[in-house]
């Protein structure tokens, strides 16, 4: 008999947690591991009568199937040429948006990042010093082409206009005006995840939605598929919900954190990690403590960068 059977599953993912990054977790089809059980790239999977076993491989933000062997040679991470787009932490290729902090300008907050799944996305940004309103135009494919003005700085989509079209670009602007002056104003671009990508996403969470597990577990999981698809606001969202309902999960505060950085949110994504060490810190999580620590100092160069850009 193998010495892990039979062990209690949830003392060996609390060794696996501190002892290395996990890089996938069980769905189905193993003979030793119960499904939910994290994985580090040296453990071996044992398919059920010579099958397949069901993961979900956290570098890739899928869920494969793989045959009876070492896990890390399975589930491997995306090559160079095949990044999924901008990523500060893999600082791969980016066009950096300025952070809200920056500048006296209505810049972009909400939704974070530039891919996004929402036909009718809610959108805020940044307060202006002295602006009266905001107007807010929407320009793209498919008849994309509205403009509205507002007082505060958040915008329903308005449900007379034409929603966006899945796999089609948009150009946000936001103009701040003080009465009929223009202060100043920004640009940024919006892209609605094509209709195969929505489905293959809308899947991978309904097998996520139906694991048992405890409720960090599954944002990690879904911040991981999210991340695969650029789906920075959805990965936000998510962890942050975490957050605020009082997880001690320093793994919530760490991706939110990087989820942050890469949406060029410097401060947020310090404040996270700072949470994510101290929880780290308190049960001794060295895999985490390590990746929070290197998240800070990354944070840090992103505000000075931001900073030296502006001078």
């Amino acid at each position: 008999m193998n010495p892990g059977w039979g062990q209690p599953r949830a003392k060996l993912d609390s060794k696996k947690d501190s002892a290395c990054k996990p890089i996938a977790k069980v769905i189905s089809g193993d003979s030793r591991y119960q499904p939910s059980t994290k994985l580090c790239s040296e453990d071996r999977v044992v398919a059920v009568n010579g099958g397949t076993v069901k993961i979900l491989c956290y570098p890739r933000g899928k869920i494969i199937d793989i045959p009876s062997d070492i896990v890390g040679k399975q589930c491997l991470p995306l090559k160079v040429n095949e990044g999924r787009g901008c990523n500060v932490l893999q600082r791969r290729s980016c066009v950096i948006p300025k952070g809200p902090e920056e500048e006296n300008k209505p810049t972009k907050v909400i939704p974070y990042g530039v891919v996004i799944n929402q036909e009718r996305p809610t959108i805020s940004w940044s307060k202006v010093k002295g602006a009266t309103d905001y107007v807010v135009r929407m320009q793209g494919n498919g008849g994309i082409n509205w403009e509205a003005t507002v007082k505060g700085e958040s915008l329903t989509y308005p449900s007379q206009e034409a929603v966006l079209k899945t796999g089609q670009a948009y150009t946000l602007d936001i103009v701040a005006m003080r009465g009929d002056e223009v202060i100043d104003g920004s640009s940024s671009l919006l892209l609605l995840l094509p209709t195969d990508k929505t489905q293959e996403l809308e899947n991978t969470i309904n097998v996520l939605n139906h694991l048992q597990q405890p409720l960090d577990e599954l944002a990690i999981d879904k911040d991981a598929v999210y991340e695969s698809y650029n789906l920075v606001n959805e990965s936000i969202k998510v962890l942050d919900a975490r957050a605020v309902s009082g997880s001690t999960n320093p793994t919530i505060y760490r991706l939110l954190g990087d989820r942050y950085l890469i949406a060029n949110f410097p401060q947020q994504a310090n404040e996270a990690y700072l949470t994510a060490k101290k929880l780290a810190q308190q049960v001794n999580n060295t895999v985490e403590m390590a990746l929070a620590e290197a998240g800070s100092k990354m944070a840090a160069w992103t505000k000075d960068r931001n900073n030296s850009r502006d001078n």
